[in-house]
């Protein structure tokens, strides 16, 4: 399903995902979507993609990041230094661009704070401050954007004007890019063909606002890209996706059978996040925790949504119980 034009180029990550894709669009401005994680190996697969391409990245006159992820960011530091092209980002990008260590530090702590709620053991907590710190060695250094995008914005890129979508769900700074002319999307890992995306724990954007609900934001945003239909769908990982309408409605439908389990795990009792999760995926090692958390707290915000769970507190660790 190759579009004139554009190039993918899969690049190796350390990550159980395998590798991510970015893309090349050529023509006028010359814009790579997304840079890779900060390996040697991933920055050579650039160099050899650019290359097939017949192009350097020193040609290279703009550059797109869809979200702050590290396999998606790491490489913008060297990829902007050889180039000096011109960056663009969602503005809820730029903190994870422009100060990475205060905001991943910012985060790590959130993360921690909603776990020890969720009656997570102090293992766990401790795995997951390794595991995101082992993440930092491969994600970017203090750079700041050229541009701040957001929702409705165009972006001329490849002789083609894109629109932006902002499309929280699997990070609350993900974009995606419509070519309406030719029905083209660059979804970035808002959709996936052979996984769902997990939408991960994170604090809101904003100081002071309560804690995304990430999945049933996900939820409605794979409705909106539903909606625009795109002829391909070129995604972060993976393959091009051919029936965008097909995807949603079976990825839909998958996150409400999951919910209607995890309601019957209640019954007449209390549970706290950690009991759920340890129900669903007691088979995970503790350094996947983490994700495996993320998956159940979402099905649970989807499920105080849908009026069939309200929380209770006790001793300062958050429990459901059926409605």
């Amino acid at each position: 399903m190759a579009v004139p034009g554009i190039h993918q180029i899969p690049v190796p990550t350390p990550f159980y995902v395998g590798p991510v894709n970015l893309y090349l669009l050529e023509g006028d401005p010359l814009t790579l979507i997304d840079c890779g994680p900060a390996t040697d190996e991933a920055f050579e697969a650039l160099n050899a993609g650019l290359a097939a391409a017949g192009h350097r990245l020193a040609d290279l006159e703009q550059v797109v990041i869809t979200h702050h992820h590290t396999d998606h960011v790491g490489l913008v530091n060297r990829v902007i230094a050889e180039s000096q092209a011109t960056l663009l980002a969602h503005e809820y990008t730029r903190p994870y661009l422009k100060d990475p260590e205060q905001k991943r530090e910012f985060d790590l702590a959130f993360y921690i704070e909603v776990c020890r709620e969720g009656g997570v053991p102090p293992r766990i907590l401790q795995s997951i401050g390794n595991m995101t710190r082992w993440i930092e060695q491969f994600g970017n250094r203090p750079i700041d954007i050229d541009r701040v995008l957001h929702e409705g914005d165009m972006i001329q890129a490849g002789d083609i004007a894109w629109q932006v979508y902002h499309t929280p769900g699997h990070a609350g700074d993900l974009i995606c890019l419509f070519d309406a002319s030719r029905g083209v999307l660059l979804a970035s890992d808002h959709l996936i063909l052979k996984i769902s995306s997990n939408p991960l724990i994170e604090p809101a954007p904003v100081p002071d606002q309560r804690r995304p609900q990430r999945l049933v934001e996900y939820i409605t945003h794979l409705q909106r890209m539903a909606v625009l239909d795109p002829s391909i769908t070129f995604s972060g990982h993976g393959e091009p996706i051919a029936d965008v309408p097909a995807l949603v409605e079976e990825r839909v439908a998958f996150h409400h059978q999951r919910a209607d389990k995890i309601v019957g795990y209640f019954d007449d009792r209390l549970c706290n996040l950690w009991q759920v999760t340890e129900r669903m995926f007691a088979h995970v090692g503790d350094d996947q925790k983490f994700l495996a958390l993320s998956e159940v707290l979402g099905h649970i915000d989807l499920l105080e949504t849908r009026g069939q769970l309200q929380r209770v507190y006790q001793d300062g660790v958050v429990y459901w119980q059926r409605c």
